[in-house]
């Protein structure tokens, strides 16, 4: 229930964060950040492929973290997303 209660304010973090005034430009914002972090994922899938075979596991190692971090940062901003198509700061 209390997380409920604290959405609208988390998203309204998000808007001003996001330098934005409303649900729909909101949204639009996070999707091109989305996107942005799809085109990383993109380059560091090609990146991981050749360290794949390199003798050093601390290289590999590290684009497999940098991979995890860029997949809970997409999904996270796919959360906030959904929550602002819900309008759940009230319709602004």
């Amino acid at each position: 229930m209390a997380v409920l209660g604290r959405r609208p304010r988390l998203l309204d973090q998000w808007a001003r964060a996001l330098d934005v005034e409303n649900d729909l430009d909101a949204m639009f914002r996070l999707r091109r950040l989305m996107n942005d972090l799809d085109d990383a994922r993109s380059q560091l899938q090609k990146t991981t492929k050749v360290l794949a075979g390199v003798p050093d596991p601390d290289a590999n190692a590290g684009a497999t973290g940098a991979m995890t971090a860029l997949e809970l940062a997409s999904a996270e901003l796919l959360l906030i997303e959904r929550r602002f198509a819900k309008h759940e700061r009230g319709g602004k």
